[in-house]
């Protein structure tokens, strides 16, 4: 793909590296060095090698060609350029999780997986708060989802959240910050297990029975 090459890439890096110590935002700090390059692409490396995310990394979250979404912005536009990298996940740094939270994300999967579908906006959101480390928030928007009625797995589902939701009280928190905005973890928690017992109950409707 088209480069200003290695020393033009390193040069952006160590000024990347200069605006995040400041405390800029990855996607901001992206557009400003945007903005001193034809090749756009080699801002958003600039900002990767600054955070010490490689470049398949970087490729991989983008999952497109670096030049078609260049081509689909104009001059002037490179704030939105680093705006949209950072929305796509460009810059996500990889929380170190320790074994527990290994296991709450791997059930959280678990219960994506059982969901029998996700929105894309919604399945970015949450792969990315589980890149990022944080498991409450996923949690949460999970159990107030739900799996879809027509091709879920609703038990499941639910049981693999109610484990999630252990491991997460386990920590001695909601560990949500209060950024998530969705109650509380022992009241979600209590609701998801209400829920996994009702998909233990047998049909008592007498529907589909010969």
């Amino acid at each position: 793909m088209a480069s200003g090459g290695a020393d033009a890439i390193e040069a952006l890096g160590a000024a990347a590296g200069e605006r995040l110590r400041a405390g800029a935002a990855p996607g901001a700090v992206c557009g400003e060095l945007a903005a001193r390059t034809r090749w756009w692409w080699d801002a958003a490396l600039g900002v990767g090698r600054a955070l010490g995310i490689p470049e398949p990394e970087l490729l991989d979250r983008l999952r497109r060609d670096p030049g078609e979404v260049q081509g689909e912005l104009g001059p002037g536009e490179e704030e939105l350029y680093g705006e949209l990298m950072e929305e796509l996940g460009v810059f996500d740094v990889a929380a170190r999780l320790d074994e527990r939270e290994l296991l709450i994300a791997e059930r959280l999967r678990a219960a994506v997986r059982a969901m029998g579908g996700v929105a894309s906006g919604h399945a970015q959101a949450l792969s990315r708060r589980l890149v990022t480390g944080e498991p409450a928030w996923v949690f949460h928007s999970l159990a107030r989802s739900g799996p879809r009625s027509s091709c879920g797995r609703p038990a499941e589902f639910w049981e693999a959240l109610v484990e999630a939701g252990e491991l997460l009280a386990a920590g001695g928190g909601d560990e949500c910050e209060g950024e998530c905005g969705h109650g509380d973890l022992a009241q979600a928690l209590g609701e998801c297990r209400a829920r996994l017992a009702d998909c233990a109950r047998p049909d008592r409707s007498g529907l589909g029975r010969a």
